[in-house]
């Protein structure tokens, strides 16, 4: 039950990057690039489908789906190289997942972002001098409310939060052809992660590596990937109403950033508490 949890979280994620504002948008260009069809000569003919832009598509998502698969198998095996400290990293990544969450919100490009993690940082603050009065120990459990006030601080203050709106980009000078050249296109997309999808891969892969098997941490990778790859493919084959959709969509994109950035707090309370199993209860599957 667990394992079916943590993969529609890592699916969910996936979803909520495709449909990210700085995601969704480029899709079609992404599309023309790796197919050689103009979306415009594509809207031109009136097509319903085209097969060279469905094989492009899936061999695209084909590579991007392996590099982080991959990736989800090395977190997987490093977590458990530092297994004696399994719990103290669970803490530590939830820490850092709870961040990226406060930041996919876009919370930090709030006018008031000052007064707002004033706020945030005295709650926390209030949190752990509870938990030296309630233990009589300055180091305790509630150790981990002053952490994230501190890094949340650090995160800001130092500009560190801009690093993750700057777009990594691995540059392919001339254009592979064909289905290979696709599968090329997608491996280098999962190496030029954009401010949007990083927050929520970094999320999932601190996440995979708090697993007990390498297989699990792939699943959580492959199950990210699908929920990224899986509306692509449909893309490849409606582009012309996806076109439509995109100008309609856009003016939920807040909403977007808001569900997943409460996602990946969620995810980090559950790494930081351990506690992923007590909510089988209420999810129906």
């Amino acid at each position: 039950m667990e394992d079916q949890i943590s993969i529609f979280i890592a699916f969910l994620g996936g979803i909520l990057a495709f449909l990210s504002p700085c995601v969704l948008p480029i899709i079609p260009g992404y599309i023309a690039y790796i197919s050689g069809i103009s979306v415009s000569s594509f809207q031109e003919t009136g097509k319903k489908f085209d097969l060279n832009i469905f094989l492009s598509a899936i061999a695209f998502v084909l590579g991007f789906s392996i590099v982080f698969t991959l990736l989800g198998a090395g977190s997987t095996f490093v977590g458990q190289l530092l297994f004696k400290y399994k719990t103290l990293i669970s803490q530590i990544a939830g820490i850092f997942v709870i961040i990226l969450g406060i930041h996919f919100t876009n919370i930090f490009q709030h006018k008031k972002i000052k007064e707002i993690l004033l706020g945030i940082t005295l709650i926390l603050l209030t949190f752990y001098i509870y938990g030296v009065y309630k233990t009589k120990n300055i180091i305790n459990d509630y150790w981990v409310f002053l952490g994230l006030a501190v890094v949340l601080n650090i995160f800001y203050y130092s500009k560190i939060y801009l690093l993750l709106y700057q777009q990594k980009t691995t540059e392919i000078k001339k254009r592979p052809t064909g289905i290979i050249g696709a599968f090329i296109i997608g491996v280098a997309f999962a190496f030029g992660w954009s401010p949007c999808i990083g927050p929520i891969l970094g999320a999932i892969l601190l996440y995979a590596s708090q697993q007990e098997t390498v297989y699990q941490g792939m699943a959580l990778l492959f199950s990210f990937s699908m929920g990224l790859g899986i509306p692509f493919i449909i893309t490849a084959l409606t582009i012309n109403l996806f076109l439509n959709f995109t100008r309609k969509f856009s003016r939920y994109f807040f909403y977007v950033e808001l569900i997943g950035g409460l996602l990946l707090i969620f995810i980090g309370f559950l790494l930081i508490t351990g506690n992923l199993n007590k909510i089988s209860a209420i999810v129906p599957f």
